[in-house]
């Protein structure tokens, strides 16, 4: 039996445990895998990714006008968009 399957190639999402830095910056102090995102994400509109990550259950509602998109090349990262504060990654540059 020939059987082609074809695997979707994923990314990990990690939810991201960040310390506050007296000069306000964040410091990444832990990261946890939070589950996978097709790879084709990366042509996703900014709205589309966060209404993903809405269903998923990774962010509520009330998230809605409050967080922005980041990219650090290595990393799509979700902040809070007043603190900055990183809240989840879509990690890309690992090379899966």
């Amino acid at each position: 039996m020939n059987t082609n399957e074809t695997e979707e190639k994923t990314y990990r999402v990690l939810s991201i445990d960040a310390w506050r830095e007296p000069e306000g910056g964040w410091t990444w102090n832990q990261w946890y895998n939070a589950g996978t995102i097709p790879d084709t994400c990366l042509n996703w509109s900014n709205r589309k990714l966060f209404k993903w990550f809405r269903d998923e259950g990774k962010l509520s509602s009330f998230s809605t006008g409050k967080i922005a998109l980041e990219d650090d090349q290595y990393n799509l990262v979700i902040v809070n968009k007043n603190t900055r504060e990183p809240l989840f990654a879509i990690e890309y540059g690992a090379g899966q």
